[in-house]
């Protein structure tokens, strides 16, 4: 399904109007546009305002709980509304810890492997390489929660590749966190490379990316993370809106777009899999950068690309 311009605009009026009325229900955590789901089956000739909710509530629930929660309208302007049962969280923390070459010190670092900053014992991925647009120096792309990790993190904080959960230490510098988005919005952060080690414009095992895009319904996506390695999925649902803690504080987080598997067997990410970017699957430009998910059902979240370039004054090294 096609969906232009005009659509997508008057879908961010009715996401907007979704916001004020329904964000803010603790049982709701995000707001979208995307495909109509009916017993599970995407209909991908149904546009709909997307709701994600932490449990679905019969009409004897919702009644019970109209003080806090209120109930869901059919329409917002002119589209359909769906419910969509998840919980999403950053994947960042890892239940399994998986070893290879991902997990070890790289001599040329590419996309695809362990970081973390100096502070939290954790694991992320090192998303790729990206230039100052006034500068030209060179740097790491990554989520907030991977190079900052709290709010009390500060411009030079050390980033270690391997991350702290892989055994990296002090010894594994590789570069010192330079500015973040989350004022805008944007779960992202870069940070300047030291010049100790190279890294290239490469994602392990999926190759160079090519440039940036914006994200399309329905596009077939790839990616290369730390904890999953490659994955394939794709998008839809996009313009999404979400509500999510970190360190302690609500913040509202825009330009999400999420991915889901091909099939129902398929994994899409995982914990660890923070800070890789999704890349188009057949052209190799960078479309999203991955920062949370769900695991029942099996759903990633990533930022939009070109808003996360814009926020951090940066362009993709292609």
């Amino acid at each position: 399904m096609n969906v232009d311009l005009r659509t997508i605009a008057h879908a961010r009026l009715a996401i907007e109007e979704a916001i004020r009325g329904h964000l803010y229900d603790p049982n709701v955590s995000m707001i979208g546009v995307g495909y109509k789901e009916k017993a599970g089956v995407l209909q991908e000739d149904r546009l709909a305002i997307r709701f994600h909710v932490a449990r679905k509530l019969t009409p004897f629930q919702l009644e019970s709980a109209r003080a806090t929660t209120q109930p869901i309208p059919a329409r917002i302007g002119a589209f359909e509304t769906d419910v969509l049962q998840d919980r999403f969280s950053p994947q960042w923390w890892v239940r399994e810890t998986r070893r290879g070459p991902r997990t070890v010190r790289q001599a040329v670092m590419r996309g695809g492997v362990s970081i973390s900053n100096e502070r939290q014992n954790g694991r992320g991925t090192l998303g790729g390489l990206v230039a100052d647009r006034v500068t030209g120096e060179r740097m790491i792309l990554s989520n907030w929660h991977v190079l900052a990790g709290d709010w009390g993190a500060r411009i030079g904080q050390r980033i270690y590749q391997p991350g702290r959960m892989d055994g990296g230490t002090g010894r594994d510098t590789v570069a010192r966190l330079a500015r973040d988005a989350m004022s805008l919005n944007l779960d992202a952060a870069v940070a300047r490379l030291t010049g100790d080690r190279p890294l290239i414009n490469e994602q392990l095992g999926a190759g160079p990316v090519t440039g940036a895009d914006a994200p399309s319904l329905g596009q077939q996506l790839i990616k290369s993370g730390c904890q999953t390695e490659i994955t394939h999925g794709r998008v839809t649902e996009i313009e999404s809106v979400l509500r999510m803690r970190y360190a302690g504080l609500d913040r509202l987080i825009r330009k999400v777009m999420v991915i889901e598997p091909r099939s129902p067997l398929e994994q899409v990410s995982s914990g660890g899999d923070s800070g890789s970017w999704w890349l188009d699957a057949n052209a190799r430009r960078a479309v999203g950068l991955h920062f949370a998910g769900s695991n029942a059902p099996e759903r990633a979240l990533a930022l939009a690309m070109p808003s996360v370039l814009d926020a951090l004054r940066v362009e993709i090294v292609a």
